[in-house]
């Protein structure tokens, strides 16, 4: 039986993914320290940045996961 390998992202896709996860981890980690809830609209804007790398990768795969 063989399976076919997960697609993993590869260029601008792999840069949002990336840059993505540092901002919403930054901002997480933030919030914590801090104790500021508003920086969490910051890790969300990371989450949002990785989730979109993600959409950019599968189009690129042709919607392969």
């Amino acid at each position: 039986m063989t399976t076919n390998p997960t697609p993993t992202p590869k260029g601008w896709p792999l840069a949002l993914v990336l840059i993505g996860v540092a901002v919403a981890l930054t901002g997480s980690i933030a919030a914590l320290v801090t104790g500021n809830p508003s920086l969490m609209g910051i890790a969300s804007v990371g989450f949002a940045v990785q989730f979109a790398g993600w959409v950019a990768n599968g189009r690129r795969n042709g919607g392969v996961r």
